[in-house]
């Protein structure tokens, strides 16, 4: 496996194939913290029970070796520990001579045989080792029928997303398009093909602005009988076409796509290397410098400018989109510091997802001026909220 002292993948562990999914285990396995951060008893290895294994192999976000037994050889058992590799340092460190870093052992066992004398037996096994490229390994797992593209993590519903995306950024990447250029590309397809969706939320908020007074009569009169209360509300909704979830929608849409650009990234050796303007990889985070190691507490902490940026873009939209009549001071708080949070959560991620973060926040903006323009007609307000309706209706009734 590929390893370099300067890099610190985000991914890195032992994985199986256990002819049904994929198994895998990471530092994490060993360390075995309590909710990811307790400090527990640490686990020495791994074993597991005698199984049919397709494969086993150790990977770290880029590159894996795998090792794949002969078909019809069943029973193996997985055996992993951790492992501590000492590399050289840079030169021109006069600190350290040698750098540790802690990696990963992966091995197949079987139960040994009792051979009679003159007989033997050969076990044949194929060996991968090379880059996590989706379209080769999934030629060789066809080749082997042995489904070595899980390698990749593309399982589950995100891993849906992240095979399209994959896909769609080869694709434009074919074209000649940087991959910065295609993770905007892809952006702003996705803003194209959601417009429609994003358009009837903001009209469905504007309507539920609109018609808050008339909702608002509702919940005062009934107000004693809450079961009644909540059943006019959805009626008058139902009747004059609010969606309370209509808010929610452009939200909805973003998360698997981002929890999509998230897996793809943490796996496709594409964008490792991959740069966009001072971004020397995309795979990584955009850091242009330190702060000095002098500066208490602080020292040594990384600039990233384009969490930055998008921490910027974020709060822009924030203020422009209207916050839902119903939300309550918490929600409201909630929306208030969510690109705070945001910055602190995405800060160290690659600089692939935070670019797709940013400029889809840009477009984000671009559409909520776009929309800013409809405005719907402010119903009057009647003690029978049920008839209440638009006053250009009322109008069109007197003529």
């Amino acid at each position: 496996m590929p390893l370099k002292s300067e890099e610190d993948y985000a991914v890195w562990g032992a994985q199986w194939h256990n002819g049904v999914d994929m198994q895998e285990i990471d530092e994490g396995w060993f360390a075995n913290r309590t909710l990811g951060c307790f400090p527990g008893t640490p686990r020495p290895q791994f074993l597991s029970a005698g199984q049919q294994v397709n494969w086993v192999g150790v990977h770290n976000q880029f590159f894996a070796m795998t090792t794949m037994p002969e078909e019809g050889f069943a029973g193996g058992r997985v055996f992993s520990t951790k492992t501590t590799h000492r590399l050289l340092n840079d030169p021109q460190d006069q600190d350290e001579q040698y750098v540790h870093h802690t990696g990963i052992l992966a091995s197949l066992q079987f139960d040994a045989k009792v051979l009679q004398p003159g007989e033997s037996i050969v076990q044949q096994f194929t060996t991968y080792a090379g880059p996590k490229e989706y379209q080769v390994l999934k030629a060789h797992g066809q080749t082997y029928k042995n489904s070595l593209e899980t390698v990749m993590g593309f399982d589950g519903f995100f891993g849906f997303f992240a095979k399209v995306l994959l896909w769609t950024m080869s694709g434009l990447h074919g074209f000649g398009l940087g991959y910065a250029l295609c993770i905007i590309a892809i952006t702003i397809i996705i803003k194209i093909l959601f417009w429609p969706l994003t358009r009837a939320s903001t009209i469905s908020m504007k309507r539920m602005a609109a018609y808050q007074p008339q909702m608002a009569e509702i919940r005062e009169k009934f107000k004693d009988d809450p079961q009644k209360m909540n059943k006019r509300v959805m009626e008058f909704m139902r009747e004059h076409k609010i969606n309370p979830m209509g808010g929610c929608l452009p939200i909805l849409i973003q998360i698997p796509v981002f929890f999509g650009f998230f897996t793809m990234l943490r796996s496709a050796v594409e964008l490792r290397g991959a740069q966009f303007l001072w971004a020397c990889d995309l795979s990584q985070s955009d850091t242009i410098a330190n702060l000095p190691e002098s500066i208490p507490f602080i020292g040594d902490f990384p600039i990233n400018p384009l969490p930055m940026i998008m921490g910027v873009t974020m709060i822009l939209q924030a203020r422009m989109t209207p916050m839902s009549p119903t939300a309550d001071a918490t929600q409201q708080k909630i929306m208030k510091y969510m690109p705070l949070m945001f910055i602190v959560i995405l800060y160290n991620f690659s600089a692939g997802l935070t670019l797709y973060w940013t400029v889809q926040n840009m477009l984000s903006i671009l559409q909520t001026k776009l929309t800013k323009n409809i405005v719907v007609e402010a119903p009057l307000k009647s003690e029978n909220s049920a008839l209440a309706k638009p006053l250009k209706s009322k109008r069109k009734r007197k003529k």
